[in-house]
């Protein structure tokens, strides 16, 4: 779960899996103190995944990118689990 691999899993899933189907998240923490640390890293893959994939290479707008994302890491997460 390097960096490298996580973005190209993210960008593969962000392909082939509905969009309101993702949650907003890639880890392999077994200790909770990791869980912080991993989340700042995925968002960090996921902008990058999403401004070179989507925003250049696809033509999308910003703001529809930044809309996958928030669905992706919040949105998705409040549907699927009643939160």
């Amino acid at each position: 779960n390097t960096p490298t691999y996580i973005e190209q899993d993210a960008a593969a899933r962000l392909e082939a899996v509905p969009r309101n189907k993702q949650i907003g998240y890639y880890s392999d923490m077994y200790k909770m103190e990791f869980a912080l640390p991993k989340f700042n890293m995925y968002k960090r893959i996921l902008a990058k995944v999403l401004a070179e994939k989507f925003v250049v290479d696809r033509a999308w707008s910003e703001e529809a990118a930044i809309e996958l994302g928030l669905q992706v890491l919040r949105d998705n997460s409040e549907t699927l689990f009643n939160c």
